[in-house]
């Protein structure tokens, strides 16, 4: 299961290009536009994999069923608006399937699951924000082989969540509110937003402190058993 997440930085650069595309040049209007080239750009690395080998349908099962879980997490909570356990679930989904992976269903998942808490113009920095968040969080800990380290996947899954997808997902706001791109407006809208980020990704660390060895262990189990997610024989 040794990955090289050098597409997903590449898949992440083009989303990141998207969303200024449509920040600037679009001015926000055209969000499904942007939100369906993010989603494409986000399958890259996963589509990738059919060019060196066959790719499983158990493979494919168990990330739409990742998915799934990340959008039912978020909408299970909807009445709490911080209690969001989307992102820890793409986090451990990313740390024992890949960074790829978890990259895809991060994008995914937050993608879909506005279709129950409501698409706009937000939609785009949400997405690319909890892709960001993802990928990198899974490659600090899959680097620094921390995975079975509780409080260092809590920590940095939580700050993570906090700094990157909060910032992204922010960012919306600013080019909304702000009269002009000056450090003084942009850090007062960036401001009013951290006790919401916060309690999210406090949330975050405390799914990831409880569930990442409960969940990681079944994804290993079933990765080892079906031979799932492993470089194999080419296509």
């Amino acid at each position: 299961m040794q990955r090289k997440p050098y597409l997903a930085a590449v898949s992440l650069a083009l989303c990141f290009a998207a969303v200024m595309t449509g920040a600037f040049l679009l001015r926000d209007r055209s969000y499904y536009l942007i939100s369906g080239l993010i989603l494409l750009f986000a399958c890259l690395p996963f589509a990738a994999l059919f060019r060196r080998r066959r790719v499983k349908v158990r493979e494919l099962v168990i990330v739409s069923v990742m998915a799934a879980i990340a959008v039912a997490s978020r909408a299970a909570f909807y009445m709490l608006p911080t209690v969001k356990p989307l992102c820890a679930i793409a986090i451990i989904t990313g740390l024992y399937l890949g960074e790829e992976t978890g990259f895809m269903v991060g994008v995914l998942s937050m993608f879909l699951s506005n279709f129950l808490f409501g698409q706009g113009a937000w939609t785009p920095y949400q997405i690319f924000g909890m892709g960001f968040a993802v990928f990198v969080a899974d490659v600090i800990l899959r680097r620094f082989h921390l995975q079975e380290k509780r409080i260092a996947v809590a920590v940095v899954g939580g700050l993570c969540c906090f700094m990157l997808y909060g910032i992204c997902a922010d960012s919306c706001a600013v080019f909304a509110i702000a009269p002009t791109l000056e450090w003084k407006s942009v850090s007062s809208v960036l401001l009013t937003g951290i006790p919401f980020n916060l309690s999210h990704g406090a949330v975050t660390a405390i799914v990831l402190f409880f569930l990442n060895r409960p969940i990681g262990e079944k994804l290993e189990r079933m990765c080892v058993k079906y031979d799932l997610f492993t470089e194999g024989e080419p296509a």
